[in-house]
């Protein structure tokens, strides 16, 4: 009869792991967390890209707001750039000016409400969009375009036609776009002057942050100009 050796049996069933089968555990779990690091990283990355998205689409909506605003209360449009058709950074142009309390020859307008008061105590008023270009030209297309322009607004008793703004008032949009190539420009405020009673100011502007991927936004929006231009 064959004796078993119980002893032998029980070392043998507590045989431990192989170097291979370590070493084989061992890549599956660096495996399994590489592909956990990369889709955490590009969730982030998405979640960023996503919050700057919203917040250059606010900060457009908020500047689109004042225009509207600005538009709505002009009696005269007195000055609109169209193409901007250099920038250089850190230099100021005028974009639009509106004028508010005077008609299209520049008088003063003087309402129902106004009768019997003194017509030189009710000044003319001028709302002014001033644009200085920026100077970030790293990564950006299309050639000869740059970044990190702001557009401020004026209140003044002044009126700019034409060079550089005075005093730049408050910003109300930063991160702008320059870009000039044929068939599209920005910023751009151009008016259609076919008719100066009833003309159309057309208004691009492009946001842009310089990261990676790019973010930006653009908007285009036409107004009607009921003075004319």
């Amino acid at each position: 009869m064959k004796k078993i050796n119980f002893f032998t049996r029980g070392r043998q069933s507590r045989r431990g792991f192989t170097l291979t089968e370590i070493l084989l555990a061992v890549m599956i779990v660096g495996l399994i967390a590489i592909a956990l690091a990369s889709l955490t990283r590009a969730a982030s990355r998405e979640s960023g890209v996503g919050r700057s998205k919203i917040m250059l689409r606010n900060n457009l909506s908020m500047f689109l707001r004042t225009l509207r605003r600005d538009m709505a209360g002009a009696s005269r449009v007195d000055y609109v750039a169209g193409n901007l058709t250099s920038c250089s950074s850190g230099k100021n142009v005028v974009l639009l000016q509106l004028a508010q309390n005077v008609n299209r020859q520049g008088q003063l307008l003087i309402s129902s409400v106004m009768t019997g008061e003194d017509s030189t105590d009710w000044q003319p008023a001028y709302i002014t969009y001033c644009f200085v270009c920026g100077g970030d030209k790293t990564n950006i297309v299309p050639s000869g375009a740059t970044r990190g322009g702001k557009i401020y607004r004026q209140e003044s008793t002044t009126l700019y036609t034409t060079g550089e703004c005075g005093s730049l008032g408050t910003l109300v949009l930063d991160n702008v776009k320059y870009v000039n190539e044929s068939g599209y420009s920005s910023p751009l405020f151009a008016a259609d002057a076919f008719s100066r009673l009833n003309s159309l100011l057309t208004v691009n502007v492009i946001t842009e942050l310089n990261s990676r991927p790019i973010v930006n936004d653009v908007v285009e929006e036409t107004f009607s100009m009921q003075q004319g231009y």
